[in-house]
């Protein structure tokens, strides 16, 4: 997508300031016991006139290796004030997290610049979550912990963020420095799932040092239900991920709400029949349906013979694919398999995001329906076919 002509010099980034090519967007997390929105994080994007939509990776080491890395920072906690206030004025009061660089940590300035900012738009320092990034403590602890608690003594809330690279001292992981811990990475999160019941992994230290000290711990990065639903197990109260909602601007997230979504999930599927709801069915003769009843009644006598509840958890639910080879039946998006002139076909639907509310196993209803002869139209009877 760039070439190797890819230029960017100071020059770019004066006028992205001067000329709004600089925009935010918003991630919500949410609390895992409720469901409710905690605040949001922001999150900066570049869209260049000549090299178009820029992801962060690309351009945030530019700035820092030019030296403007507080110039972005004050940038992004003065829009992401705009947006808290545009929020405001329509009753949804959000905070929201901004990242800063090892960079800003060494501009002694900059505290009270980001209360200045925030001060004018009359809002709570208290109400910006500034995130520290965990590699500052590999250079110098003890200057960037002076920093950060100037941060909090001007009211701002701090989080450490990162996915344990970083060994961060257990003197600085205190309310004193930190109101929250954040761990970055969808797999640094699975593997801390993994090691969760052998007592191992560093992340999983760090998570129950921050619930021991009364601090919040965030999962960023969650991408899928079945690591949403596991997240309050390794000891988070809170997450973040496309899983949940993807970044959208201050204007798409206003009246957002992670129930709503949920519900509008569920009556989508209610309009297609039923959630996570296995469907076989089969157009063979009638004792081939009787047949296939007969094996559903052997898994559950207590159900009526057309429809027994299963789960993902609990069964290797599969069914016939190509070439002999059995497809697993947990892993179907909207699917269907025409395995010969028998058909056998499997419908999963699951809801626009493919979630489930964390920590509820919703079961799975399957049933077997016997297919209907197709009556006869009227020239057809007339022949005598």
């Amino acid at each position: 997508m760039y070439s190797s002509s890819f230029r960017l010099t100071n020059r770019d980034i004066d006028l992205a300031l001067e000329a709004g090519h600089l925009f935010l967007v918003f991630q919500p997390k949410i609390e895992l016991a409720t469901g409710r929105v905690l605040a949001a994080e922001a999150y900066v994007r570049w869209d260049h006139p000549d090299y178009g939509l820029m992801p962060p990776g690309l351009f945030l080491s530019f700035f820092e290796r030019r030296e403007r890395s507080v110039d972005l920072t004050r940038f992004v906690v003065g829009a992401a004030a705009d947006a808290m206030v545009h929020w405001h004025a329509h009753g949804q009061h959000w905070p929201v997290s901004v990242n800063l660089s090892g960079t800003d940590l060494n501009d002694p300035t900059l505290p009270g610049v980001l209360a200045g900012i925030v001060g004018e738009r009359g809002l709570d320092p208290s109400e910006i979550t500034l995130e520290i990034p965990e590699a500052v403590f590999a250079s110098n602890a003890e200057h960037s912990a002076r920093a950060i608690a100037e941060m909090r003594r001007l009211g701002f809330r701090t989080a450490l963020d990162g996915g344990g690279a970083v060994v961060v001292p257990t003197e600085y992981v205190t309310p004193a420095y930190f109101s929250e811990v954040k761990v970055s990475g969808a797999s640094i999160i699975r593997f801390a799932q993994r090691l969760r019941h052998a007592g191992l992994g560093f992340i999983g230290r760090r998570v129950s040092l921050a619930a021991r000290l009364g601090l919040d711990a965030t999962a960023v990065g969650v991408e899928d239900e079945t690591t949403l639903s596991g997240l309050a197990a390794v000891g988070f109260t809170a997450a973040q991920g496309t899983h949940i909602c993807r970044p959208r601007s201050a204007g798409e997230l206003l009246g957002w709400s992670f129930a709503q979504d949920m519900r509008e999930d569920f009556i989508l599927a209610d309009d297609m029949d039923n959630d996570n709801i296995l469907q076989l069915e089969l157009p063979a003769p009638v004792s081939t349906a009787k047949e296939a009843e007969e094996d559903i009644l052997l898994l559950d006598n207590s159900l009526p013979p057309d429809e027994i509840f299963l789960s993902y958890e609990d069964h290797e639910i599969a069914i016939p694919g190509q070439d002999g080879l059995e497809v697993c039946a947990a892993a179907l998006d909207p699917a269907c398999f025409f395995p010969g002139r028998n058909l056998i076909a499997m419908l999963r639907w699951r809801p626009r995001h493919g979630r489930r509310i964390a920590g509820i196993d919703r079961p799975i209803r399957m049933r077997v329906r016997n297919s209907r002869p197709k009556s006869k139209n009227i020239f057809a009877r007339a022949l005598g076919f």
